[in-house]
């Protein structure tokens, strides 16, 4: 597959790096009063939309607002942040499935607006859950915090998630990369996938490093690709067919030039 261009855009650079700060300011004075702005009324009219008051549909609207708050957040930071969306269809329609993205910012969660499945549940590590207002809304979505203490509670909770017909997206490699070399990724989300018989999506981000990523702790004005592959389903529960399953994601995105040595 021939690589389209990621990473800073085109333009003056000195220019661009002498108002890096004042940018940056004006960014999250941006993002701060959008989110405000936002929140409440779209959060209100997503609710009646989809009948929130109903049983079984207050937790779908939630979803369907935080993946339109996320979409938005990417498509109205043009010019600072361009994103080329690739392959998208090859995952049209692929419901339930586990969504396996790589992990350069902590923007990259803010993708997950452009994932075809409109019930998307992260699952992510305890520490955001304690974030003022967005804890509200994860806990209220359902999202899945793979570090609580009771394994079997986690597991159980994703078999839930997936029988209901809903997806699920995982970073697996745990932490987001410091150097461009992609971090071994863990098992869970792997073995998730093969115990419910759903299949893995690979999802490729680039460009997102320099979004407080391991490039540029700023906010450096970019493109972003994030490119769709083909699903993948485990061979069986064994745990042969569970690390199977993984390095052939790990080899796939080995293959894309995304881990960078």
């Amino acid at each position: 597959m021939t690589s389209s261009p990621s990473g800073p855009a085109t333009g003056p650079t000195r220019f661009i790096d002498r108002f890096l700060i004042p940018l940056n300011i004006v960014f999250i004075l941006w993002y701060a009063l959008f989110s405000l702005s936002l929140i409440v009324p779209v959060a209100l009219v997503m609710l009646v939309r989809y009948r929130g008051w109903e049983a079984g549909r207050f937790q779908p609207g939630i979803r369907r607002f935080i993946q339109f708050y996320g979409r938005s957040v990417i498509r109205l930071s043009w010019p600072l942040l361009r994103i080329s969306v690739e392959n998208r269809s090859v995952a049209q329609g692929v419901e339930p499935c586990i969504y396996i993205l790589n992990h350069r910012s902590f923007m990259d969660v803010f993708f997950c607006g452009f994932l075809p499945g409109f019930q998307t549940v992260i699952a992510i590590k305890g520490w955001p859950f304690r974030l003022p207002v967005y804890n509200i809304f994860m806990r209220l979505a359902g999202y899945v915090n793979v570090e609580d203490n009771d394994p079997r509670a986690v597991s159980d909770k994703v078999a839930r998630i997936l029988r209901s017909g809903a997806c699920l997206l995982f970073f697996p490699e745990g932490h987001r990369t410091k150097t461009g070399r992609l971090l071994p990724m863990r098992k869970g989300a792997f073995r998730f996938a093969a115990e419910n018989r759903v299949p893995i999506v690979p999802v490729a981000l680039e460009g997102t490093e320099y979004l407080g990523g391991y490039k540029s702790r700023l906010f450096t004005p970019c493109r972003v690709r994030m490119r769709f592959f083909p699903p993948l389903m485990a061979e069986g529960q064994s745990f042969t067919a569970i690390r199977d399953l993984q390095r052939k994601v790990e080899n796939l995105y080995g293959r894309e030039n995304l881990d960078q040595r």
